[in-house]
């Protein structure tokens, strides 16, 4: 899994054919610029320690505290939200594909389920005591030392257990503890624009007609949607529309027809969109997941 910077491109899809599928990361940053909203195609368990103003998921922006755990399924719009540059920046990571989740859960819980019927309530957010927030960064430092190493079959056994370790510490926190809710941040116009869009980006929208239901001006809709996500609402709505069609890209249905479902009115547009967004086309993306999607069923000998 190869890690990118946060204000590159806003869908980072998981190499194919990784010899990993994970990915661990701890960063500690004096300065760093706010990130811009992003989505990729597998699981992300990230712990914010201190340094940074607002986190949104969806269409939901959190106030952020210390040792704040977040649960982002895959195709998640997120991002970090900030009015300045932050300061002392810190935070851990565990990028998991779904088929290290499925590795993960040793034939006795679907983890991947287990975690989104906690989300698919919009219940993105649980707060950790200062012992299970170290925990949970101890164990991500100590995947991510030997992350990329040529490793023996030991010693993957024990970087899964690891992350098992891991995968139990979140599953206990947001089995037992109450989501984060009070840090939601309410009455907020955007949250309401976010909520239109996710329910209507397959369908045309322009700014002009948004602008006229949230009865606002367009200047001003396009200024506070980009200062709260980094992105304009076209690239938003574009985005949204990419990430729905790779989802869709495990069916039958031919990718003329995928297109149409996902809101663009000719191929060659989203031909165009898709190439610029993921870095392939998408007639060679799907062809890489299917590929993907064999090898593991052969490796687990399905």
């Amino acid at each position: 899994m190869t890690h990118r910077s946060e204000t590159g491109t806003p869908f980072t899809p998981l190499e194919q054919g990784s010899a990993t599928g994970y990915e661990a990361h701890y960063e500690y940053s004096e300065r760093m610029q706010v990130t811009q909203y992003h989505c990729h195609d597998y699981y992300e368990l990230y712990i914010h320690l201190r340094g940074g103003e607002y986190m949104g998921v969806d269409n939901k922006l959190y106030l952020l505290k210390p040792n704040q755990m977040f649960i982002i399924p895959p195709f998640y719009m997120h991002g970090l939200s900030c009015t300045k540059e932050m300061r002392g920046y810190e935070r851990a990571y565990l990028n998991l594909s779904p088929e290290i989740m499925e590795i993960l859960g040793c034939g006795q819980l679907n983890l991947g389920d287990y975690l989104r019927s906690f989300t698919s309530r919009e219940q993105y957010t649980y707060q950790l005591d200062e012992e299970r927030a170290r925990q949970f960064v101890q164990c991500i430092r100590s995947i991510q030392e030997d992350q990329g190493k040529d490793l023996k079959p030991t010693q993957r056994f024990q970087m899964y257990a690891k992350m098992i370790d891991l995968m139990s510490l979140v599953c206990q926190v947001a089995g037992e503890e109450e989501p984060e809710q009070e840090g939601a941040v309410s009455n907020s116009f955007i949250q309401d624009v976010l909520t239109y869009i996710n329910n209507h980006y397959t369908e045309e929208l322009r700014v002009g007609e948004l602008a006229k239901h949230f009865s606002v001006s367009d200047s001003y809709l396009s200024h506070e949607f980009a200062r709260l996500t980094n992105r304009s609402l076209y690239e938003y709505i574009l985005y949204r529309r990419i990430m729905l069609s790779r989802q869709k890209m495990m069916s039958e249905d031919s990718l003329n027809v995928i297109a149409y479902q996902c809101g663009f009115n000719d191929y060659s547009n989203y031909l165009r969109s898709f190439t610029k967004l993921v870095g392939m086309s998408p007639s060679r993306y799907r062809k890489r997941l299917k590929q993907f999607k064999n090898m593991e069923q052969v490796g687990r000998g399905d």
